[in-house]
């Protein structure tokens, strides 16, 4: 199938093929691609809002400055896919095949990927402001830098994952499995905090 429109407002795009093509500034509105194949679609600047992808096959794509905004994946194929500079807010992952995938620059506020399984992926700098992070592992991953406040991390398995200059509420250090995890002197301090810990300076604890 081709696109030939700027734009789709509830249309059904269920079962068809446009694994291959290149969409560039397209918007599609409540949109249905259930077991749709998108394998390889390479997108640009396009906007998908309130669109339902379930069983839908994106492995293999790439999406540049494109939105996904407030869109339902319900086991869909990433795997193989590569996001930059796109914005994902409110948008859930139900039972997807994640790995591997790349994504840079991207923001996921109010994302859902609650149970999503991401071990070792690179999320640094990510934008992830009340994410739903509920029973995600997220073991061995890089979130240096990322802004996960407000984030809903109980039971989030954070352990060995690299945590220097991320941004987590208090809720996170307590809430969240952090064995091993890295992290920097403030993040160490507000972990202590969290916990109850009192810290006093070393003179005050020689005297």
């Amino acid at each position: 199938m081709q696109l030939t429109q700027k734009s789709y407002t509830d249309d059904d795009f269920a079962d068809v093929d446009l694994s291959g093509q290149s969409i560039d500034g397209v918007s599609f509105v409540e949109c249905d691609f259930a077991d749709a194949s998108l394998v390889d679609v390479r997108t640009r600047g396009v906007t998908f809002e309130r669109c339902s992808f379930v069983g839908t096959e994106l492995y293999g794509s790439s999406h540049q400055g494109t939105s996904f905004l407030s869109c339902t994946f319900e086991r869909a194929a990433w795997h193989g896919a590569s996001l930059a500079g796109c914005r994902l807010i409110g948008t859930t992952f139900t039972d997807c095949r994640l790995l591997p995938l790349t994504i840079r620059d991207c923001d996921l506020t109010l994302v859902s990927l609650a149970g999503a399984k991401l071990p070792g992926v690179d999320l640094s700098g990510l934008r992830m402001r009340e994410a739903n992070l509920v029973g995600a592992n997220l073991r061995g991953s890089n979130l240096r830098g990322a802004d996960l406040t407000g984030a809903r991390t109980e039971r989030l398995d954070l352990t060995d994952a690299d945590l220097r200059g991320a941004r987590l509420d208090a809720a996170a250090w307590v809430g969240a499995r952090l064995s091993g995890a890295v992290v920097d002197v403030e993040q160490a301090v507000l972990f202590a905090a969290a916990h109850g810990l009192v810290l006093v300076a070393h003179e005050e604890a020689t005297r």
